[in-house]
């Protein structure tokens, strides 16, 4: 398929959602049909409820383009949210975190991105009651069922997949990304192997990586699977061929004719996002006005804290394995692979961190720990 013709076709296929109940979903262990839910706070909570999953139907397919967009307005765009801040649960779920700093730009990357979506459907949580031991509980402590089964619950889970095939270039520092955005107007970095790269652009990119990168949300078929089995292709400015003939073998198999639409089947999908609905609308007035919550508001801000560290690190290492990959000099090899391990460590201590937290220890416990793995970030 000719870029142009994906350009076109992609710029009038965005759809957006109007659910402003909707979370993204990072597939947490909680994050499952049924669950309870503190909605002011982002948390999923116990099971409280018995009922049965009912298929809704609902089968879509979307392609979109998406340049030049940060995370977090990929995660609005998919949940619909138009309220401040994102809708996603405030601790765990890493590594689809993770994910959303990949497929858009960041502090020193410039992106675009291909958008491929199908979801199968929805499943509804129906004929509900509650469970026995709340109904029991609720006459002796009702407080403590509001705190463990929260104000909502998950109503509806949408099941499907989401692929992202993205381009970035990857610059050395901030100012070098800064001086890119001013000097080029159009950043639509998916190129052709006839593209004719200006004077500007050789200027502005000399010192850049290129790279194609395909991340999953469900949807990695066997075939998929084995078109990007060497992981992200590096390459760099002054030879972009590698890079381009990846990306056209994956629009091949995905966009152009390609078997991908035979080969996905409901094993390769995953929970996309889902809605929660109140006790109170939903009509259990018993969980409803079972209590004052006494969760502390304070998760919020110690959640962002550390996500915000958790970006910064998860953008370090996708820059400085970019330029580790086209390295040829064997010191810079070394200081970049030590540069790697470090933030790697720092990684892992802010993923634990996150996973601690989402236990709700207390808020001194949590921001104890959050503390204690910032203080590694340097």
């Amino acid at each position: 398929m000719h870029l142009r013709t994906i350009l076109i076709v992609l710029c009038g296929l965005l759809s957006f959602y109007t659910n402003a109940h909707t979370y993204y979903s990072l597939n947490t262990e909680h994050e499952q049909l049924g669950q309870g839910f503190e909605q002011e706070l982002g948390i999923p909570l116990e099971s409280c409820l018995d009922g049965q999953w009912q298929f809704q139907g609902g089968s879509m397919g979307d392609l979109a383009y998406r340049g030049d967009f940060d995370s977090d307005t990929m995660i609005n765009t998919i949940t619909g949210s138009v309220k401040a801040g994102i809708n996603l649960v405030i601790f765990g779920g890493s590594a689809k975190f993770s994910m959303r700093r990949k497929v858009t730009k960041n502090r020193n990357s410039a992106a675009s991105a291909v958008e491929l979506t199908y979801e199968k459907g929805s499943y509804n949580f129906e004929n509900r009651t509650t469970k026995p031991a709340f109904v029991e509980l609720l006459s002796t402590d009702p407080t403590q069922v509001r705190n463990r089964c929260g104000d909502s619950f998950i109503h509806n889970i949408k099941l499907g997949s989401r692929i992202y095939i993205t381009a970035k270039l990857h610059f050395k520092d901030r100012t070098k990304y800064e001086w890119f955005q001013t000097k080029i107007k159009v950043k639509f970095l998916f190129f052709s192997k006839t593209f004719t790269k200006t004077k500007v652009f050789q200027e502005a990119t000399k010192d850049a990586v290129y790279t194609i990168q395909v991340n999953t949300d469900g949807g990695m078929t066997p075939e998929l699977a084995r078109l990007s089995k060497n992981g992200t292709m590096h390459c760099k400015t002054d030879n972009l061929t590698p890079c381009i003939t990846y990306a056209d073998n994956l629009f091949s198999y995905l966009l152009d004719g390609g078997d991908y639409v035979d080969d996905l089947k409901d094993e390769h999908l995953n929970v996309l996002k889902y809605e929660v609905e109140s006790y109170e609308d939903s009509g259990h007035y018993d969980l409803a006005y079972a209590g004052q919550t006494a969760i502390p508001n304070r998760y919020i801000a110690l959640s962002a804290r550390l996500r915000s560290y958790q970006d910064l690190v998860y953008d370090e290492i996708e820059r400085l394995s970019a330029f580790k990959a086209v390295s040829e000099d064997p010191l810079e090899i070394e200081q970049l692979t030590a540069r790697i391990t470090a933030r790697n460590s720092q990684r892992i201590g802010l993923e634990q961190a996150g996973e601690y937290c989402a236990t709700l220890p207390g808020t001194t416990l949590c921001e104890n720990r959050i503390e204690s793995a910032i203080a590694n970030v340097d």
